[in-house]
């Protein structure tokens, strides 16, 4: 009976000694695994902390493309504005030019008999159709042809309809010296010829003096005519204030 007791004594000492043992194995592997772990997240961290360096870089390097993509946009887009004004200016000195020499042509060709009644008379026949409401006879003292069309028919109209009644030529002499003084050399150097006009003017009852070239009564003015040598004739290019 006691070599049973022993037998079953030692059984339990082992059994306990086995599991104590299984105990202390499983707890140094765990602290294993855990230190694995700990060391994956640490290299986890750190490699996730490179790859947002790494992305902060690349953004970085996106923005500052992104810049000099739209200062190349804004450089080139600068560059286009000023080819047109470029193209602008040149054709507008092309038209310069060529009414110039019409202008020069057209004294050359007639110099021993030059009419100042010729070239003012578009004036005179621009007061007649006012007053006579005709405004696309009107119209055309201003415009010869499509091309040189600066406004509307209808805009032109809306100048005197309703708001112009009479407008009468009390003189008409050539100027150069209000035109420099006024607006440059430059003015004078497009190749118009230039006439002080004053004229006394009659506006329609009521009318809104803001939305009329002229006051009522007397005004002073600056046309400039041109010569058009398609047409032959003199036309209207525009009238000017006198300050």
């Amino acid at each position: 009976m006691k070599k049973i007791i022993l037998i079953i004594f030692f059984s339990l000492v082992i059994a306990v000694f086995v599991s104590f043992n299984y105990l202390l194995w499983e707890r140094e592997s765990r602290e294993k695994d855990i230190k694995n772990l700990q060391d994956i997240n640490s290299s986890n961290s750190i490699t996730i902390n490179i790859l947002n360096r790494q992305l902060e870089n690349l953004d970085n390097s996106l923005k500052i493309k992104d810049e000099s993509i739209n200062r190349l946009n804004e450089e080139n887009n600068k560059l286009k504005k000023d080819l047109e004004k470029l193209n602008q200016d040149y054709l507008e000195s092309i038209k310069v030019i060529t009414r110039k020499n019409e202008t020069i042509s057209y004294f050359y060709e007639n110099l021993q008999n030059i009419n100042p009644d010729v070239i003012e008379a578009p004036i005179k026949k621009w007061a007649e159709y006012i007053n006579n409401g005709d405004y696309e006879s009107a119209y055309k003292t201003f415009y010869v042809n499509k091309e040189e069309e600066k406004e509307t028919f209808a805009d032109f109209t809306n100048k005197y309809k309703d708001k112009v009644k009479s407008i009468e030529i009390k003189s008409i002499a050539f100027c150069n010296n209000e035109i420099e003084n006024q607006y440059g050399v430059s003015m004078l150097q497009k190749g118009d010829v230039f006439f002080t006009v004053e004229l006394d003017v009659k506006l329609v009852e009521n009318v809104n003096d803001k939305d009329v070239l002229f006051i009522n009564g007397s005004n002073h003015k600056i046309f400039g005519l041109q010569y058009n040598t398609k047409e032959n004739k003199w036309h209207i290019s525009n009238i000017f204030e006198i300050d």
